[in-house]
This record gives C-alpha cells, structure tokens and sequence, in this order.
C-alpha cells in the first residue's frame, strides 16, 4: 500500500504505450474509464493526476501491477 501511494503522489502515468498496445483510442479508453475525454488527456499528457478509482481501473484493464503502469515523471 505504501508503494502505491507513492507511485500515486509523485509519479505521471505513462498510458499512451499502454492504451496503444491495446487497440483503444483515447475517447474509448475514458469511456471504460468512466472519465471525460479531456481528463483522460490531462491524465494521458502528465497535466493531472488519476484519482484512485482510474489507477485501479487501469490496473484491471492493463493486467498489469501499478509499478508497471506508471514510471518516475523526468523531463
């Protein structure tokens, strides 16, 4: 729990290689994700953080551990 927090406090979520990897657009992958399509966007390009509920989703939807999912944000 304490990983997950944080990968959730100080780390952007890289989807784009995820979303792609899985054939869905970015209004699709919001749709499952229960999220407009300009806050997947802003979660897609590092300007917002998900909420907990869209990295569980994630997690569900990408099989794949948090750890995985998201990646030290550097520039």
């Amino acid at each position: 729990m304490v990983m997950f927090i944080l990968y959730y406090l100080y780390s952007n979520i890289k989807l784009r290689k995820f979303r792609t990897a899985h054939g869905y657009t970015q209004i699709e992958l919001a749709a499952v994700l229960g999220i407009s399509l300009r806050t997947y966007q802003r979660i897609e390009y590092g300007q917002q953080k998900p909420n907990v509920y869209v990295v569980v989703r994630l997690q569900r939807l990408f099989q794949k551990d948090i750890s995985e999912i998201m990646e030290e944000y550097t520039e």
